[in-house]
């Protein structure tokens, strides 16, 4: 504030009052902060350090044999017209151990791939409408659709089938459809109306034959549950009924009725089993993949010749299956021979589960050319772990090194502290670890591992590289002990809960926490006292004002006075 009688910046005055007071009085509690807060930094910075090297050997596992179990894959080929790595690929999970193999593929998977008869027009209305099966999803046709709505709806359901349109001419164009997997077992394709829509689009010829036979049995396709109705697990737009024929080994035919809009797999059981046809029997049998429980039905002792089915409802139920009637190419499994003697077959080209922690991505063939596996051990990797380690050491060490050194015109916050001289003897006393009862390799330093002059670690990687080739014992057992010291000596300072420094930096922040409550507690008190200075310098203003009053009107009985006295 402005005084208006004094013209005077009372404002000023009591700030700088006030300011150089507490200045003054907090200039210690200030130094002290800033100190506590250096060191808080500086521990902080050397936990980070230290938490790297004891990160290092945890997440590397170096201290157990886990952490050596390091492979590398190379592909050799004797057939120099062979190109290893056109035929396969390999890639590593958790193996046993070095190992060879010679490896052969016969073939490679493919997917199905069919086409239509021809259509002469794309998008012309084909008039028919119903549902087809397209690997257990159902696909509603419309009589309004032309060849490339149906192909979209196809595509729409994503049920793992690619369909197409493949224009040959302005009055020839054929629907594609090709499995999105590879493998035998191709796409599943059926007729879920009674009226038969895939041969209406050309694909099956009206030929029937068992979609899954076993023996003298036949099977469906996999449901979720036995209780619900069939066409309900579909998804058919308008599930049929009718009567399937089935024939015993009586030869007698036995009528069945079904509705595929409310009977479930438990109900077509029932039904088959109480129409009896002679010699054969129904059944929900349970099926487990991959941890997956389905179940399908069922029909022991019949044949294709031995079931009559006018509404396709066996087939849309997935017992029975048409016929292709232009395969482009044959779903199939790939081939591979392991040693001249196992042949193994996979519905995909990544061939997996077949060697231990081994997966196998084929590309090519190489029938009577075998490509030679070899895994071994990847000691070079090994080296490059205790490359990353000694770089992690080094920069703890030049931290104790740079808070250690006297720099004119410089403090560091951690110098001289006992701390420090302690995690760098222990250091020390890791890498210096010997292992008893060892021949050829008993310390780190044997191994390639030591100080350098200028007092940081060192690795030199290939002779620990060939240390571990020839002496792969005594070279891990000093590794390990090396590594388990350096861990259970630093883990002290750095456990999260119990460490060393954990305690340093709460007893550090906790100081820090009271300096702020006492500086807190001055500048408080410095503002109650500029609160009095500004009451005292107001009515000092106050009565400077009055004391102007009062010489303005003394001055004006002098004038009067004065002037009264010259007119006499």
């Amino acid at each position: 504030m402005v005084g208006l009688s004094s013209d005077i910046d009372w404002t000023q005055i009591i700030t700088d009052t006030i300011d150089s007071q507490k200045t003054l009085a907090l200039a210690s509690y200030n130094n002290r902060k800033s100190e506590y807060e250096a060191k808080l930094s500086a521990w902080q910075s050397f936990n980070t350090y230290l938490s790297l090297i004891t990160g290092r050997i945890d997440a590397s596992e170096l201290a157990e044999d886990a952490g050596y179990q390091l492979y590398s894959t190379s592909l050799y080929s004797s057939d120099s017209s062979v190109v290893p790595a056109n035929v396969l690929s390999v890639s590593l999970g958790s193996v046993q151990g070095p190992a060879n193999y010679f490896l052969e593929v016969t073939a490679l998977a493919k997917a199905e791939k069919i086409a239509s008869d021809a259509f002469s027009s794309y998008d012309t209305a084909l008039g028919f409408s119903g549902d087809i099966v397209v690997n257990g999803e159902a696909v509603t046709i419309e009589a309004t659709d032309t060849l490339i709505n149906v192909a979209s709806r196809i595509n729409d359901a994503s049920a793992g089938v690619t369909a197409s349109i493949l224009f040959i001419s302005d009055t020839e164009y054929r629907l594609i459809l090709q499995s999105d997997a590879t493998g035998t077992a191709g796409m599943s394709l059926k007729n879920g109306s009674g009226s038969n829509l895939l041969e209406s689009l050309n694909l099956h010829t009206g030929a029937e034959q068992l979609a899954h036979a076993s023996g003298s049995d036949a099977l469906s396709d996999l449901y979720a549950d036995t209780t619900t109705a069939i066409g309900t697990l579909i998804g058919l737009s308008s599930p049929q009924s009718g009567t399937v024929r089935i024939r015993g080994t009586d030869e007698v035919w036995t009528d069945v009725a079904i509705d595929l809009a409310s009977d479930s797999l438990d109900a077509i059981v029932t039904a088959i089993n109480t129409a009896a046809p002679a010699g054969v029997t129904a059944s929900a049998e349970e099926v487990t993949e991959d941890g997956v429980t389905s179940y399908r039905l069922k029909l022991t002792n019949v044949d294709i010749g031995d079931l009559e089915d006018a509404s396709n409802i066996l087939e849309t139920a997935g017992i029975l299956a048409g016929t292709r009637k232009n395969t482009v190419q044959a779903g199939q499994d790939a081939s591979l021979t392991i040693d001249s003697m196992f042949t193994v077959s996979s519905a995909g080209n990544t061939v997996t589960g077949v060697i231990e922690g081994v997966t196998l991505n084929l590309a090519g063939t190489n029938t009577d050319s075998p490509i030679e596996l070899r895994i071994t051990q990847d000691n070079a990797q090994i080296a490059d772990k205790f490359s990353l380690l000694a770089s992690d050491i080094n920069s703890a060490l030049n931290f104790i090194k740079d808070q250690s050194t006297y720099v004119e015109g410089t403090d560091k916050a951690l110098k001289g502290d006992i701390n420090l001289s302690l995690v760098r003897n222990n250091i020390a006393s890791a890498i210096y670890t010997e292992v008893s009862g060892n021949t050829t390799y008993k310390t780190p330093s044997d191994l390639g591992i030591s100080f350098q002059s200028d007092g940081t670690i060192s690795v030199n990687t290939t002779t620990l590289a060939n240390a571990l080739s020839s002496g792969r014992t005594e070279a891990m057992s000093v590794l390990k002990a090396m590594s388990d010291a350096l861990y259970d000596t630093l883990d002290m300072y750095v456990d999260p809960y119990t460490g060393t420094l954990t305690s340093m930096k709460t007893s550090i922040q906790d100081n820090i926490t009271r300096i702020d409550a006492k500086i807190a507690e001055i500048e408080e008190r410095f503002e109650r006292q500029r609160a009095v200075l500004e009451k005292r310098y107001a009515a000092l203003e106050v009565l400077i004002s009055s004391s102007n009053m009062t010489k303005n009107w003394l001055t004006q009985q002098i004038n009067y006075m004065t002037n009264a006295n010259s007119g006499s």
